[in-house]
């Protein structure tokens, strides 16, 4: 009796030891289908905040110095946008060779690239030739909004690209009066 004891427990402990063991594994439970995603609706393309531009040199035309501008007085085209209105503008700007520009601010922070020629530009409220800095063609620069700055168009006939967001202004800063430039 004591011997069958012996091997009831013994089978017992078997049992409890290997009960949670197989010998052969587990096959993998594959997961539930998931749904299909339903499609996304189909969204027109937004409108470009401003029209498509392309512009070839000779598509831009310089106004007459009879329709409002002086011969020695720097000519702007638009190329984009409206500077007296919201949002993104560019201009085109031609500044006869000679030209000083006096000291003046904007409203609104520009960024400018010199085209052609050397533009000569200076920071503050005075006209200070001993002060200007010479910016070659494909120069890049910046005008942050109310910074008083002049420029000059020494050497040759400079053209510059300037890119910012309206409205704009410009105002000239007192008891400046506009230096005698070499072509008036």
């Amino acid at each position: 009796m004591k011997r069958l004891f012996l091997l009831l427990l013994l089978g017992a402990g078997l049992l409890i030891a290997f009960s949670g063991q197989r010998s052969v594994p587990p096959r993998p439970v594959k997961p539930p289908p998931r749904p299909a995603a339903p499609e996304p609706p189909k969204k027109e393309p937004l409108p470009p905040p401003f029209p498509l531009v392309g512009l070839r040199p000779d598509d831009m035309v310089w106004p007459e110095p009879g329709q409002g501008n002086r011969s020695a007085a720097p000519q702007s085209i638009t190329l984009l946008g409206d500077s007296r209105a919201e949002g993104l503008y560019v201009l085109r700007t031609r500044i006869p060779k000679g030209k000083q520009i006096v000291p003046h601010v904007h409203g609104d922070s520009r960024s400018v690239v010199v085209i052609s020629g050397t533009y000569y530009f200076g920071i503050g409220e005075t006209f200070d030739a001993s002060q200007l800095h010479a910016f070659p063609p494909g120069s890049f620069l910046t005008e942050p909004a109310g910074l008083p700055h002049y420029s000059w168009a020494k050497d040759d006939e400079v053209i510059i690209q300037t890119t910012a967001v309206g409205p704009s202004g410009t105002r000239v800063l007192p008891d400046e009066k506009p230096p005698q430039s070499e072509n008036e």
